[in-house]
């Protein structure tokens, strides 16, 4: 008796989970779309520094790679404020709000970010300037993941943020 009751349950959940897979394999969903984007002829052959993916909805997901303080006109490894925490800080932001704006977004739009400084010394520095930029856009903090180490891509850089947005198409 119990082994017929387990055999017609398992008969059912299987029957289940065929129909569920079947019914989102039949979706008539758009297909998800990826686009790659770079704003600076340094960053080309690199990495993107935008990706976006729509497809899902009216939304669009955008992902910038690490911004840094990289000068956006120079030749890799051109670091502005090379020296200065608080001119990388700032710069970084600046960058960080004009890449969004190609893709149609806005500090307020940012879901996560993972931010990496080279120094715990400039912890404090960091924060006085992220809260600065997002006061002046008006926006709220998103998400965040603050590490410290040992060094970026580019010796000169103290600090890179990767960003992660969600906005209308």
């Amino acid at each position: 008796m119990v082994k017929s009751r387990l055999i017609i349950i398992t008969a059912l959940t299987f029957a289940f989970i065929g129909s569920a897979v079947v019914t989102f394999g039949e979706s008539s969903a758009p297909p998800l779309e990826m686009h790659r984007y770079n704003y600076n002829g340094w960053t080309k052959g690199l990495f993107s520094e935008a990706v976006t993916v729509t497809g899902f909805g009216s939304g669009k997901l955008i992902y910038l790679g690490g911004i840094g303080a990289e000068e956006e006109k120079g030749k890799p490894g051109d670091i502005r404020s090379p020296k200065n925490f608080n001119g990388q800080c700032k710069y970084t932001f600046e960058k960080i709000v004009r890449v969004l704006g190609y893709n149609g977004a806005t500090l307020n739009d940012i879901t996560k970010m993972t931010s990496y400084l080279t120094s715990a010394k400039n912890i404090g520095s960091y924060i006085a300037c992220r809260n600065a930029a997002f006061k002046a856009a008006n926006a709220r903090l998103p998400a965040e993941t603050l590490l410290i180490i040992s060094r970026l891509a580019w010796p000169p850089m103290m600090l890179e943020v990767d960003v992660d947005a969600l906005t209308a198409k």
